[in-house]
């Protein structure tokens, strides 16, 4: 994004303010959708609600024929909103409420069971207001699928998904099958997230659908589609080895084809990618409000902290940052950038190499389109940031600034305190 538009914003918004690339998103998914359609017409894309869930950009996406991956009631009511209908919605959460339950039942939605407890739960209430729930079954491969532990959900000991090698995912569809109120429409993993690798979903396609076999043969279960989740990373640091998309593509349909011959049928294969199309497309402005320096370290210190932007914190995630207006200027310094929280943890970047940094400079930080505001909160009692959408080398708010009054507005002090 042209820089002199980051800098218009920053000025007319205020920072810190996430700013989004609108013609990004659809090129990337329109590029994800294309890699695997051109190899398997059967193919729909689930978009990871909870990458970043802004209703605008779901919005976007549902126009470009995204389905909605959902893990709460509030992004299945956000999936609802901006016009899907429950057969587009599939809903994975691994301590599903009876209230969720029963939410995603009225809705139509199918719902991802993560436990063999949890059908009979589904059953059950499914039974209660006289409705066949549709339901697919998340199973764990017990795979390592080489990215941050924080984000791998398809190891052995992972709190995901009904095992595989235990016996227990077979069980599972043999009990499901039984339970009258339920209808098995489908089989689900999702491995991890920032997989830098095709390997990881070679072995999770093989391990599925040799499953999906050992359903119909055994069972005589076949299924309307077969859900490989999401995970494929994006480049954060320029040097990254990342296969295209292309290249994941060709792996996992291949491998996933090799099957259909012997199955007999032939399912969708559903996707659900989030950080692929939004990360590169997001952007966070911040104000530099202090420079420090010091006998051992150099501070920069910003407007925003990990209640902004917890990725860094939290998962010690690399982005890129630049100084509005000096991208061409020598890197003479090394710098610690660093947040307003009162956290040592609240930490950007360590040793940075930037030209050098006066107080009112412009820092952007790239590729913060998924888990970014996302993952924002109101830590130290400061509101969260304003969201701007770029289209059409125009800008417009997406998402007002939150106020001091909001942060309080919630609250309710009792009558003995007044």
């Amino acid at each position: 994004m042209d820089s002199k538009i980051l800098e218009l914003i920053a000025k007319d918004y205020g920072t810190p303010t996430y700013v989004y690339d609108e013609s990004k998103i659809r090129e990337n998914f329109r590029s994800f959708r294309d890699a695997f359609k051109s190899r398997y017409e059967k193919v729909k894309i689930f978009y990871a609600y909870k990458a970043n869930s802004n209703l605008v950009i779901l919005k976007i996406l549902a126009r470009e024929g995204a389905k909605a991956d959902t893990v709460s009631i509030g992004k299945i009511l956000a999936a609802l909103k901006v016009g899907l209908r429950g057969e587009d919605i599939i809903f994975t959460n691994n301590a599903k409420t009876e209230e969720e339950i029963e939410i995603a039942l009225k809705n139509d939605v199918i719902i991802n069971a993560d436990s063999i407890q949890e059908l009979y739960d589904i059953n059950s209430i499914a039974r209660r207001y006289s409705k066949k729930a549709k339901i697919s079954i998340r199973v764990n491969p017990s795979i390592d699928a080489k990215t941050n532990p924080k984000i791998a959900t398809g190891l052995k000991e992972s709190k995901f998904g009904i095992h595989l090698d235990s016996g227990d995912a077979f069980k599972a569809y043999r009990i499901a099958k039984e339970l009258g109120n339920l209808e098995i429409v489908g089989i689900h993993t999702h491995i991890g997230s920032q997989i830098t690798s095709k390997e990881p979903f070679i072995e999770a396609t093989e391990k599925l659908m040799a499953f999906v076999e050992k359903l119909k043969k055994n069972l005589n279960i076949e299924l309307s589609f077969v859900n490989l989740g999401g995970g494929i990373g994006i480049k954060y640091r320029d040097d990254d080895e990342i296969p295209s998309v292309e290249e994941f593509a060709e792996a996992i349909v291949s491998k996933f084809k090799e099957f259909l011959p012997k199955l007999g049928y032939e399912p969708e294969l559903w996707l659900e990618p989030g950080r692929y199309i939004v990360g590169n497309a997001g952007y966070l402005l911040c104000r530099v409000v202090n420079v420090k320096e010091t006998k051992y370290k150099n501070f920069i210190c910003v407007d925003a902290g990990f209640n902004v932007l917890l990725r860094p914190a939290m998962y010690d995630a690399y982005h890129r940052i630049e100084i509005l207006g000096k991208e061409n200027k020598a890197k003479i310094k090394k710098y610690d950038i660093v947040g307003n929280i009162c956290e040592s943890g609240d930490v950007f970047a360590r040793d940075r190499e930037l030209p050098l940094v006066e107080k009112g400079d412009i820092l952007v930080i790239y590729d913060v389109g998924a888990y970014g505001f996302s993952m924002a909160s109101n830590y130290n009692l400061r509101p969260r940031p304003a969201e701007v959408l770029v289209w059409e080398n125009s800008a417009e708010i997406i998402r007002e600034r939150e106020s001091y009054e909001d942060l309080f507005s919630k609250q309710k002090i009792p009558r003995d305190l007044e």
